[in-house]
């Protein structure tokens, strides 16, 4: 089972299991659909977490793509991993994710200071 908390912030906005075969998910909105809520609308299904993750992903045309991913320890652009090496921070929002069994805080994982 792979699970994850969608934070904005420090505010929790979603909790995420998804079935070790990546077949099933559930999603737990913990916040009404809004710009902080990235699952909203009724579409709960894996391709919007495929999706979701992706989205914090570097493009797969980048020309530098291979080097990022080497320097990385990735083989392939592969969201579910790459996701869990940088917790989906990006530079241009506020979403990140926090994993079963940690205990960080936006403080930890934010690029901008």
């Amino acid at each position: 089972m792979y699970h994850f908390t969608v934070m904005h912030q420090n505010e929790q906005v979603a909790r995420v299991w998804i079935s070790d075969d990546h077949l099933a998910v559930r999603i737990d909105k913990l916040v009404p659909d809004s710009i902080i809520q990235p699952f909203g609308g009724n579409d709960l299904s894996i391709n919007r977490v495929y999706n979701f993750l992706k989205s914090s992903c570097y493009e797969d045309g980048r020309e530098d793509l291979q080097e990022i991913l080497r320097q990385a320890g990735l083989h392939d652009n592969n969201p579910w991993e790459w996701n869990r090496i940088t917790h989906g921070v990006t530079w241009e929002d506020d979403l990140w994710i926090r994993f079963e069994g940690e205990e960080m805080n936006w403080e930890d994982v934010r690029w901008r200071r």
